[in-house]
């Protein structure tokens, strides 16, 4: 290919994370007329939960305009590198940083995502092709995304049978999910804490009065931990969904998107259902700060999110 004529996309992190960094890339080879080289390599050295590759493969994230290709790079380092890496950082280093070099060949500028709030804006200023660097969390990035194409409610290419008879049993539009993180990887998270059950009862609170919802579901990453925690401060009216071990995080994700209104963890996860659902016609409700740190701040959720504080439950008004 011409050294003009692409995007290089370098993908990290779990499903969440890769649809903000899927959307970024959208976004700028759309606009430059180009297509979209995704390199997937550091995923097995980097993700939380092990990810072995790209997880978004299962949804239909449609097609760049004028016949321009999404080219995901199928070549990941091998099992050795892969154990030495997540053991050793400085072999994960060693390698990530080979790794940048010889994914663009041709030279093309690097653009690395620094400072949230300067990035955007740099970011959405780019006019010619480049390699991206960095998690693009954006919710304006993927609104500009939207107009060019990208999908502004997620869909499976093909939905398994579990998920088709899951939508036999439950009325989704009429029905409104909780979900929780309260798995172990967020337990010692200092930087994005999870919200306090007061956001949740808060949250309720305001969408029985929008709304009137005839069936309540928790889905979470635990249940049993979120039985544990918070059953006794929530009603007999809520039932716990548990969707099957082998699931895919494209199935689960979908299974959450589906509900008609839904009150988020502090999750990127729980960011893109939300996105779904309200481009559906649902209700959402998200936490914030979505960040507890000195530097990143909040994530910019649309204004037309009904968003809490995710100690108190106060509504922010924007």
């Amino acid at each position: 290919m011409e050294k003009s004529n692409h995007v290089i996309l370098k993908l990290e992190g779990g499903l969440g994370n890769q649809l903000f960094q899927l959307a970024a890339g959208y976004l700028l080879a759309a606009k430059i007329n180009s297509n979209l080289l995704i390199d997937q390599y550091s995923i097995p050295l980097t993700t939380v939960h092990g990810e072995q590759g790209y997880g978004f493969e299962e949804f239909d994230v449609g097609q760049l305009p004028d016949d321009k290709k999404i080219v995901v790079l199928e070549n990941l380092p091998n099992g050795l590198s892969t154990k030495l890496a997540r053991k050793i950082p400085t072999i994960k280093k060693l390698l990530l940083k080979f790794r940048m070099l010889t994914s663009n060949p041709q030279g093309i500028r690097h653009f690395f995502e620094l400072n949230k709030l300067s990035s955007t804006s740099d970011f959405l200023k780019i006019s010619s092709s480049a390699k991206l660097h960095g998690n693009f969390q954006s919710w304006l990035i993927v609104e500009k995304a939207s107009g060019y194409g990208f999908p502004r409610i997620l869909r499976l290419q093909n939905t398994p049978k579990w998920v088709e008879e899951l939508k036999k049993e439950i009325n989704f539009k009429n029905s409104l999910v909780l979900h929780f993180r309260v798995g172990d990887d967020t337990r010692a998270n200092y930087n994005f804490k999870q919200p306090d059950i007061s956001y949740y009862l808060a949250a309720l609170d305001i969408l029985r009065a929008k709304r009137n919802f005839s069936n309540f579901f928790i889905l979470s990453d635990d249940v049993s931990r979120v039985k544990l925690m918070f059953g006794s401060k929530l009603d007999e009216s809520f039932q716990y969904l548990e969707l099957p071990n082998d699931s895919s995080p494209a199935e689960r994700l979908y299974v959450l998107s589906l509900f008609g209104g839904i009150v988020c963890a502090n999750s990127t996860f729980c960011g893109w259902a939300a996105w779904s659902i309200y481009n559906s016609g649902g209700e959402v409700v998200v936490p914030v700060p979505y960040s507890d740190g000195p530097v990143l701040g909040s994530r910019d959720f649309p204004p037309t999110y009904i968003q809490l504080d995710k100690y108190s439950g106060r509504e922010i008004h924007k």
